[in-house]
C-alpha cells in the first residue's frame, strides 16, 4: 500500500462493522470517514467502492489518489478512460491514482444477480419494467437525492421500493452513506460526480451481483457531459463487477410512453428531487412540472396518482419562472408536437416565450459583462503606458 503524500488525497484499509442493526463498510478519506451501511445484505469492504467515488474529486482539485491497500487490476484499467473523458469535457488534470494491483483471476468470484440502482423515477422505471433486461434486485441509496437527515422522505421512498420489489418478485436493498456529505467529494458538482457514486455502490454489494445497472438520463442523440454518462460509468467496473449504462437509445418521451399504461409507475412514480413538500412529488417544482406536461400530452396524467390533479396543471406551469437548459427545453418542445389540452399547451408556450427572453437577455448581459472587462484591462494597459512615459 502507499503512504500518503503531500497534495495527495488517500484512502485507508477498508474496514468492516458489524452494527445493531446494519453491516457497515467505512474507510478514512483524507481526514475523515465514509461509509456505507446495509440492513439487508452483508456488504462487502472493497477498496473499489471508495476509489470509484473519489477519482473525479480529487483531480478536480489537482490532487492525487492514493490506497492503503490494493485494487483489481481490471478495475485499476479503466482509471485512464474515466480521467481522458474528465480531461476532454471539464479541463481535469489526467493525475492517475498511485495504486498497488492483484491480479483479477484471485478476485473474488461475483454471482449471476443483476442489481437496479432504482430511485422510482422514470429512467429507473423504464429499466426495471420497459428495457427487457432481468432485474434481480433492486437499491435505494438513501443519502443521494434523500439527504440522511430527511428520515421521513427516505422511510415514504423505501417503503414504496420495497412495495415495488414485492410486486416485482425483486430483492429490495436499501444502502445508506455519507458520501455526499464528505468535503473531499463536494470539490466537484454532484451532475459529474454522481456516476462514481452509484459505481461505489455496486462495489459494496454482496458477492452474489454481478451486474450493476444504471439508467441512462438522456439519449444518446442529445447527449451532454454527465456524470453517468454511458462513456464514463462502464469505466468503473472490475473486481468481478460489470456496470451497464440501460436506455441510452429511447427519450424521456418514449419512456414515458413505455410507462403510461403501467399500474406500477402509474401508482409510485417519483420525480421530484427538490423535497419541497412531504409528498414524494411536489407537483409544483420544475421536474414535475416537465414529467406532468409530458403525461397529459400522453393522455394519461390524471391516472398518476402522485401528481396533482391534470385540471389545475396550466396554473402549476405559470408559476415555473424560466427553463435555462436548452435540453430541457427541447423536451418541452417535444411535448408539444405530441399535442396536449388546450389550456395546457396555451401555458406551455407562455413558459417557452418567457425562457427565451431571459436566455436572450442573460446574453446580452453576458457580452456587456465582457465587454466592460476588456474596456478595464485596456484602460490599465493606457494608464501603465502613460507612467512608463
Amino acid at each position: 500500500g502507499h503512504h500518503p503524500m503531500p497534495g495527495s488525497l488517500h484512502i485507508s484499509a477498508v474496514r468492516l462493522e458489524a452494527r445493531a442493526d446494519a453491516a457497515r463498510v467505512t474507510a478514512r478519506v483524507g481526514d475523515a470517514d465514509v461509509w456505507f451501511e446495509s440492513s439487508d445484505v452483508a456488504l462487502r469492504p472493497a477498496m473499489e467502492a471508495f476509489v470509484a467515488p473519489f477519482l473525479l474529486p480529487s483531480v478536480a482539485e489537482g490532487r492525487r489518489l492514493t490506497t492503503a491497500t490494493a485494487v483489481a487490476a481490471d478495475f485499476a484499467a479503466g482509471f485512464a478512460g474515466v480521467l481522458d473523458i474528465a480531461a476532454r469535457w471539464w479541463n481535469y488534470p489526467q493525475l492517475l491514482p498511485q495504486v498497488d494491483t492483484y491480479a483479477v483471476d484471485s478476485a473474488p468470484q461475483r454471482g449471476w444477480r443483476n442489481a437496479l440502482c432504482f430511485s422510482g423515477g422514470v429512467d429507473s422505471f423504464h429499466t426495471l419494467l420497459a428495457s427487457n433486461r432481468p432485474v434481480d434486485d433492486l437499491v435505494f441509496l438513501h443519502g443521494f437525492d434523500v439527504p440522511l437527515h430527511d428520515t421521513a422522505r427516505a422511510d415514504a421512498c423505501e417503503r414504496e421500493m420495497r412495495e415495488i420489489a414485492r410486486l416485482t418478485g425483486t430483492r429490495a436493498v436499501v444502502v445508506r452513506t455519507n458520501l455526499r456529505a464528505h468535503a473531499a467529494f463536494r470539490a466537484a458538482p454532484w451532475e459529474r460526480t454522481h456516476g462514481g457514486a452509484l459505481a461505489a455502490v455496486g462495489h459494496v454489494l454482496p458477492s452474489d451481483v454481478g451486474r450493476l445497472f444504471i439508467s441512462a438520463s438522456y439519449p444518446r442523440a442529445r447527449w451532454r457531459p454527465w456524470g453517468s454518462h454511458g462513456e464514463r460509468v462502464p469505466c468503473l467496473s472490475g473486481a468481478g463487477l460489470a456496470i451497464e449504462h440501460i436506455g441510452a437509445e429511447v427519450d424521456r418521451v418514449a419512456k414515458l410512453r413505455a410507462l403510461r399504461d403501467a399500474p406500477l409507475a402509474r401508482k409510485y412514480l417519483r420525480v421530484c428531487w427538490e423535497n419541497l413538500s412531504p409528498q414524494l412529488n411536489c407537483s409544483r417544482c420544475e421536474k414535475c412540472i416537465r414529467t406532468q406536461v409530458v403525461l397529459a400530452a400522453l393522455g394519461v396524467l390524471d391516472r398518476f396518482a402522485t401528481f396533482e390533479p391534470a385540471g389545475t396543471l396550466s396554473s402549476r406551469i405559470d408559476a415555473v419562472a424560466r427553463i435555462r437548459d436548452p435540453l430541457i427545453f427541447q423536451r418541452y418542445e417535444d411535448a408539444l408536437a405530441l399535442g396536449m389540452p388546450p389550456a395546457v399547451a396555451a401555458a406551455v408556450r407562455r413558459l417557452l416565450a418567457r425562457s427565451r427572453r431571459a436566455i436572450w437577455y442573460d446574453r446580452i448581459r453576458h457580452a456587456r459583462a465582457l465587454a466592460a472587462g476588456a474596456g478595464r484591462r485596456l484602460l490599465r494597459v493606457r494608464r501603465s503606458m502613460r507612467m512608463r512615459a
